[in-house]
C-alpha cells in the first residue's frame, strides 16, 4: 500500500543523528579523518530509507549513496577523497554534448563533469586536509542533486547518450497507468476551466487553480525527469519573471500545460518510477516560512466563498499545502498535516491508486480518522517540541472548506519550540 508522497526532505533530523554530525566533527578536528567520514555517513544515512552504505577496511572508507535515479560511489584512504556519480553512456561525443558539459562545469562549486571509458560522470575529489565534513556535505549534495537532474535533461537534448546506471524501482503497471490518467484528467480540467472565464476578472483564482496543479502533480505523482523539470520550470518563472504580467503569467503556465498534455502516454509513463534519496532539494526551513504562506493566501478565500466559487476556494486551500511543500523542507508533523490537505481534495485519485485511508467516505469527511491521523503526525515531533499540541476541539467537520480552515488555523497556533 502507498503510505508517502511528495519530495524527500534531509531536514530536521533526529536527535541521534545530530548526535553523529558531533561526533564526526570532533574526529576531523583531531585529525581522524576516517573515523570522521564514517561518522559523517552515519548522519546521512536515513534509516527509514537505507539509503547510504559504507564499509572501513584496511583504512580505506568505500561508501554509497542514492540520490534519485543516481548513485554516488566513493572512497577514501585518509589522505584524499573521491566521488563520482555516472550520468550517461555514449559511442562517440558531439561537439555540442561537450560544449554543454563544459558550460555546465562553470555553474558548480565543488565538482565537474568529466568523461572516461565512453562514459560521462560527474566528479568530485579532494585532499582530506581541506575538506572537512561541512564541505563534504555541500560537496556529495551538488554531485547527487546535479546528476539526478542532469541525467534526464542530457538524455532529453542528445540522443547520443544513453542511460547508465540507473537506481530505480518499477511500480506497476496499474500504478503507472492511474498517475497517467489523472495527469491528463487534472490538466485537461484545468485548462477547461480557465477556456471561457474572463481572465482578468479571474486572473488571481486563475493564478491559484495552476500553480496547485503542478504542486498537486508534484506531491501526489512525484514525478522524476522531464515532468518534475517542467514543474520546476512553470514554478521557478511564475515567482521570478518580473518582466511579465500576470495574465502573461497566465497565459505562459496554460502554454506549458498544454505541452505536458501533448506528451505522449508511453513519454509520460517514463517519469513515474520510484527512486531514494540522501539529500533534500527545498531547504530546511522553520514554521514562521509556512504561517506566513498561510496567512498571505488564506483571506483570499472569502470572495471565493461568498460569490459561490468554492472550487477556488478549495484551489486555494490546497495551493498552500502544495506551495510550502515544495518550496520548504519542513519538520515531520508540518509535512504530514500539510500532505493531509492535499490527499483530502484528491479522494478519487487515491482511491483508484489503493490508498488505504478514506478522509472522505461517500462525501463525508471521516472525523475519527482524520483526528487520529492529526494526533499521530503531532506526536512525530513531540520529543524535539515538548510542547507541541494541536487543539482538536477548535476543528469544524461541516463540510471541506469549513474543516480545512479550521486545520489552517490550528496550524497557526503550533507552537515549534523546544
Amino acid at each position: 500500500m502507498i503510505n508517502y508522497f511528495g519530495r524527500y526532505t534531509d531536514a530536521f533530523k533526529p536527535k541521534s543523528k545530530i548526535e553523529k554530525w558531533n561526533e564526526c566533527e570532533e574526529f576531523y578536528n583531531a585529525k581522524n579523518y576516517l573515523s570522521s567520514y564514517a561518522s559523517f555517513f552515519e548522519y546521512l544515512k536515513d534509516d527509514e530509507v537505507n539509503n547510504v552504505f559504507y564499509s572501513l577496511d584496511n583504512n580505506v572508507l568505500k561508501f554509497q549513496i542514492l540520490q534519485g535515479s543516481k548513485e554516488i560511489r566513493g572512497f577514501s584512504d585518509g589522505n584524499k577523497i573521491s566521488a563520482i556519480a555516472v550520468i550517461a553512456d555514449y559511442d562517440k561525443l558531439s561537439v555540442a554534448v561537450m560544449r554543454r558539459l563544459m558550460e555546465l562545469n562553470y555553474s558548480f562549486y565543488y565538482s565537474r563533469f568529466a568523461v572516461k571509458d565512453n562514459r560521462i560522470v560527474l566528479k568530485f575529489d579532494s585532499n582530506v586536509h581541506d575538506c572537512s565534513t561541512r564541505k563534504l556535505y555541500y560537496a556529495l549534495k551538488e554531485v547527487g542533486i546535479k546528476a539526478d537532474k542532469q541525467d534526464d535533461t542530457l538524455l532529453d537534448d542528445f540522443t547520443v547518450l544513453k542511460p547508465a546506471d540507473m537506481k530505480i524501482e518499477q511500480m506497476t503497471d496499474a500504478e503507472v497507468n492511474t498517475r497517467v490518467k489523472y495527469y491528463r484528467k487534472w490538466i485537461q480540467d484545468a485548462l477547461d476551466k480557465i477556456k471561457d472565464l474572463n481572465k482578468e476578472q479571474f486572473s488571481g483564482g486563475i493564478s491559484y487553480l495552476l500553480l496547485n496543479l503542478i504542486y498537486r502533480l508534484d506531491y501526489l505523482m512525484q514525478p522524476q525527469g522531464s515532468i518534475m523539470n517542467d514543474i520546476e520550470k512553470i514554478s521557478w518563472n511564475y515567482f521570478n519573471r518580473e518582466d511579465l504580467s500576470l495574465l502573461q503569467q497566465i497565459d505562459s503556465i496554460e502554454e506549458q500545460l498544454k505541452k505536458m498534455l501533448a506528451k505522449s502516454d508511453e513519454a509520460v509513463k517514463k517519469n513515474f518510477y520510484r527512486v531514494k534519496s540522501t539529500f533534500g532539494i527545498a531547504p530546511p526551513t522553520n514554521s514562521d516560512a509556512a504561517i506566513d504562506v498561510i496567512n498571505k493566501n488564506i483571506g483570499n478565500i472569502k470572495w471565493y466563498i461568498d460569490n459561490k466559487h468554492e472550487d477556488f476556494a478549495e484551489s486555494i486551500l490546497e495551493y498552500i499545502s502544495g506551495y510550502c511543500l515544495f518550496s520548504y523542507g519542513l519538520n515531520k508533523s508540518l509535512s504530514r498535516l500539510f500532505g493531509m490537505i492535499i490527499e483530502i481534495g484528491n479522494q478519487d485519485y487515491l482511491n483508484e491508486l489503493g490508498y488505504d485511508k478514506k478522509y472522505i467516505d461517500n462525501g463525508v469527511l471521516n472525523k475519527e480518522l482524520l483526528i487520529s491521523d492529526i494526533n499521530e503526525f503531532i506526536a512525530l515531533d513531540k520529543n524535539d517540541y515538548p510542547s507541541l499540541s494541536l487543539d482538536i476541539t477548535q476543528l469544524k467537520f461541516e463540510n471541506k472548506i469549513e474543516f480545512l480552515k479550521s486545520l489552517y488555523d490550528c496550524i497557526l497556533k503550533l507552537s515549534y519550540k523546544n
